[in-house]
């Protein structure tokens, strides 16, 4: 049988022989969602690293995976006997040092695999150049590398802050880039100026899907996003 629903799966996970037993004899494996362990990650390593492994697609997704069971995952996948084509390791807590393993992996294994989905982690941009650098391999067959940075860039905006509407209180620095809580600035009156919010309004208008990022330190911070005519006082 080449699918199993997670529910039998979990039945039969009482011990490692069930996992193992279970994993050497299907190619698909659904398992998004089911809190597994440790324990379940070294087996599927180990399975995936046997000449008589069947499994080409495993979804993982939304399990608290983190860097240490994809670094034991990994162990599996670089083995050259692993003949998986599909991960999906969705919403698991991946980091900068998940994508090290991963792609290590994908340097002694770069043969297999053709799917990879990441998306909904922390990997970071050094995260993404790391399993980018994977790929650069002439033999690496992955063709879809899924995350939340390499997914929409399309959408990304490079947005700059309008010092026309800062509070007096707010300090624009870094080409208008960074704004800082701090002394009263001398600011000419405007109209547009927020007098009571601490407030400050980009200079670029936001129209269909947009994408940016901002980083912020100290006690707390607000960021959304409004009509042009919010009222200023």
């Amino acid at each position: 049988q080449h699918f199993v629903s997670a529910m039998v799966v979990l039945k039969c996970f009482i011990n490692k022989d069930g996992m193992v037993w279970y994993f050497m004899h299907v190619s698909f494996s659904s398992l998004n969602s089911c809190n597994l362990t440790e324990t379940c990650y070294e087996v599927l390593a180990s399975v995936l690293s046997s000449n008589s492994s069947q499994l080409t697609d495993l979804d993982l997704s939304d399990n608290d995976l983190q860097d240490s069971g994809v670094k034991l995952l990994s162990a599996g996948l670089g083995d050259s006997h692993c003949k998986l084509e599909i991960l999906r390791l969705s919403g698991c807590r991946v980091t900068e040092e998940g994508c090290s393993s991963l792609a290590s992996a994908l340097r002694s294994n770069p043969s297999h695999l053709r799917e990879l989905d990441l998306s909904d982690n922390d990997l970071q941009d050094s995260g993404v150049k790391l399993l980018s650098a994977g790929l650069g391999d002439s033999h690496c067959t992955l063709e879809i590398l899924r995350s939340i940075l390499l997914g929409i860039p399309h959408y990304s905006c490079q947005l700059m802050l309008d010092p026309n509407t800062a509070n007096r209180d707010l300090y624009q620095s870094e080409g208008n880039r960074k704004v800082t809580w701090g002394a009263e600035q001398p600011y000419p009156d405007h109209p547009e100026r927020f007098d009571y919010w601490l407030q400050v309004l980009c200079r670029e208008s936001l129209t269909g899907r947009c994408y940016w990022e901002a980083e912020w330190s100290g006690d707390g911070a607000w960021i959304g996003v409004t009509y042009k005519g919010i009222r200023r006082e």
